[in-house]
């Protein structure tokens, strides 16, 4: 809003391309940070400018000089052709942030009446801002223009203003999805067969241990000797609590006939395990304190002749 608000006549470029084409630029005084930057201007842009303009010298006269009043470093500017101004009653003045807020909020009412759905909602210029910058990076300008094209020296920035929504996850990953499959072999889309399931199924029998189930990738062995304590795949059921105290009761037995033995490298094996064991616990505590969620998998479905379920997929 500050920019905007200290927009001159000055502000307005050209630039003429060796092909004789002319681009209109606006120059941006620098607000938040020390650098000026320079925006190519749009034709929408350009007509509201040129409105504006026209506005202030259909008398045939240039645009009144004034002088802004900046109410953060609480000093007068020298007089320039400010751009938004206005008369009132037989003095000029620039118009102030304050009174852009006020516009806003009457167009905001004005619009309500029409559309209920903005009844009670409040626009600041600064939305605004964040709403172009979404439109621009989800339409496929990249994110460092889109920085460049706002002034922010950190990309970051940038990013915070960015709104994802899920819709436009969807359709991104569907399009990802169907580039992926486009370089892929036709015939690695076919159903699995009768061994190739039994295969797929016998993987989660093997998971399931004393304590709980691992979490391993499908298709890959145990990397840990089963050491399922100091594993960080192993996910421990809640009703194997009890478990855990008896193994770390014994773990503790085992830890002082080390000490009084003088094996200090059992001892050190031991306090590493019981480490590892007392994170089990709390973390297996943590997540049985959770509400359980339904997430709406579908399951397979079943045929009704022979009751098998590996011709059909969820």
């Amino acid at each position: 809003m500050e920019e905007l608000c200290e927009l001159t006549h000055l502000s307005i470029r050209q630039y003429q391309r060796s092909n004789g084409e002319v681009i209109a630029l606006l120059v941006v005084a620098p607000s938040k940070t020390d650098r000026e930057r320079v925006i190519p201007m749009s034709p929408e842009l350009f007509h509201v400018i040129a409105s504006v303009i026209r506005r202030h010298t259909k008398d045939g006269r240039p645009i009144p000089q004034l002088r802004r009043f900046d109410p953060h470093d609480k000093v007068f500017s020298a007089p320039m052709p400010f751009l938004f101004q206005r008369q009132l009653g037989s003095s000029r003045s620039v118009i102030g942030t304050g009174t852009v807020q006020q516009m806003l909020e009457r167009r905001c009412e004005a619009l309500a009446e029409e559309h209920p759905g903005f009844r009670g909602m409040k626009f600041t210029p600064h939305d605004f801002r964040r709403i172009f910058t979404t439109e621009l990076v989800n339409s496929g300008l990249p994110i460092h223009i889109g920085a460049a094209l706002l002034g922010h020296l950190n990309i970051q920035t940038t990013r915070g203003y960015v709104a994802v929504f899920e819709e436009d996850v969807i359709n991104h990953y569907q399009v990802h999805l169907q580039n992926r499959r486009a370089i892929r072999l036709e015939e690695e889309y076919r159903p699995a067969t009768a061994d190739e399931w039994t295969e797929f199924e016998e993987h989660f029998d093997k998971r399931k241990v004393e304590l709980g189930s691992c979490a391993r990738p499908y298709g890959t062995p145990c990397q840990h000797e089963h050491a399922c304590i100091r594993c960080p795949m192993l996910h421990v059921n809640p009703k194997m609590l009890a478990r855990l105290d008896e193994l770390e009761e014994d773990l503790q037995a085992r830890r002082l006939r080390a000490e009084a033995e003088g094996w200090t490298g059992e001892v050190e094996g031991l306090d590493l395990t019981l480490t590892f064991l007392q994170a089990k616990k709390e973390e297996t505590k943590r997540w049985s304190r959770r509400p359980t969620v339904d997430l709406g998998i579908p399951r397979p479905r079943t045929t009704a002749s022979s009751g098998s379920r590996t011709d059909q997929q969820p």
